[in-house]
């Protein structure tokens, strides 16, 4: 007599949990998702062929030359940013305030006269752009603050890769400051960022 065989009952699993975590999770990422700010200038690097990356495991302090002629710092390591504020603002006489701090760490970069360094950093970073105070670091031979900026932001960070990204327009005047600039910081060995170039076939 053949056995009987017993009857299958499909397997259901219940996914109610796992979607749960799956919206909790996708909430979560929204939430704290913070999107690029606008660029306070817009820079259009020369095209190369060099496909070397940038090493920014220490730290990168690169420097914008617009093609008007404004020079801009950014940096991505934090401690050397707050460092170079608490120094400039102690330099200039300027008391900083807990909001002035709050509006320093959300603009990606500083592009200001110091004497406007109290007016900047009481209005959001969109604010001063819109208002026309976002125009460069002085670098002439009689004020040239951008060798304050760099030089505290290396005090702070020694280890910090120093780079340089200069507009396809930009004066060779203003490049050539900016290398002097590095040069009298004893900083000569910099990076130069460019566009990939479209290999030929």
């Amino acid at each position: 007599m053949p056995k009987v065989k017993a009857k299958r009952h499909s397997v259901s699993l219940d996914m109610t949990a796992m979607c749960d975590v799956a919206f909790l999770l996708l909430t979560f990422f929204m939430l704290t998702a913070k999107f690029r700010p606008e660029e306070a200038v817009t820079i259009t690097p020369p095209s190369s062929i060099s496909e070397k990356a940038l090493n920014t495991k220490d730290g990168m302090l690169t420097i914008s030359v617009s093609n008007e002629g404004g020079v801009y710092l950014a940096t991505d390591d934090q401690m050397a940013r707050e460092f170079m504020l608490e120094r400039m603002a102690n330099r200039y006489g300027v008391a900083l305030t807990g909001e002035m701090k709050k509006n320093y760490m959300s603009s990606e970069i500083v592009g200001y006269p110091a004497g406007a360094m109290r007016q900047v950093l009481n209005m959001k970073p969109s604010e001063a752009k819109d208002k026309g105070f976002v125009k460069g670091i002085p670098i002439d031979s009689s004020n040239n603050e951008l060798s304050y900026w760099v030089g505290y932001a290396k005090l702070s960070n020694p280890e910090l890769k120093v780079a340089i990204k200069g507009d396809q327009n930009s004066s060779y005047k203003v490049f050539a400051d900016v290398i002097g600039t590095l040069q009298a910081q004893n900083i000569n060995i910099f990076q130069l960022i460019t566009a990939p170039e479209n290999k030929p076939k």
